[in-house]
């Protein structure tokens, strides 16, 4: 329900138009090459995607436990202009300073955690999380990474998978 609850206002935010005189959000959002993410559990891949400025997006969702036979299946497809500059919107509000795990007061041991990669003209920006910190201020960030990755996710799942292949064991 959580993610149900934000993607709707992102892409509110994201179709606003800007008043006669105020600077496009274009104009503040940086400009990032390519935004990427990936998703694990000890160790286990649970699903990645990548996407490119030019809107090339690279998606691969796990399906079943990573502990046994599961699916994976990869989607390459393209988005358009509008959408890149959503995702890079919400990629340039995640917080500054970067929050870190080794800061968290209360934390589960157990959770997913990940990377999140921001590519610029400057090299790649590498942004650890993990799900376990259940501090307030971290929470807000996760929040903003789960925005990232239900976008994603809702542009993938309008696509066929390219490929499917099925891994592990029983």
């Amino acid at each position: 329900m959580f993610r149900t609850a934000i993607l709707p206002a992102v892409l509110l935010t994201a179709c606003a138009t800007p008043q006669a005189g105020a600077q496009s959000p274009a104009a503040t959002v940086p400009a990032y090459r390519a935004i990427g993410f990936e998703i694990e559990t000890w160790g286990r891949p649970l699903g990645s995607w990548e996407v490119q400025a030019d809107g090339t997006v690279r998606h691969t969702k796990i399906d079943g436990s990573p502990f046994g036979k599961h699916q994976v299946e990869q989607r390459t497809f393209t988005v358009d202009a509008t959408a890149y500059a959503a995702l890079a919107a919400i990629a340039a509000e995640l917080p500054q300073p970067r929050l870190a795990r080794a800061d968290c007061q209360e934390l589960a041991t157990d959770l997913p955690y990940g990377t999140v990669r921001l590519a610029n003209g400057k090299g790649t920006e590498e942004v650890r999380f993990d799900n376990g910190c259940r501090d307030a201020p971290y929470r807000a960030f996760i929040a903003q990474l789960q925005a990232m990755d239900a976008l994603v996710g809702g542009w993938a799942g309008q696509h066929a998978p390219t490929s499917v292949e099925e891994v592990g064991d029983d």
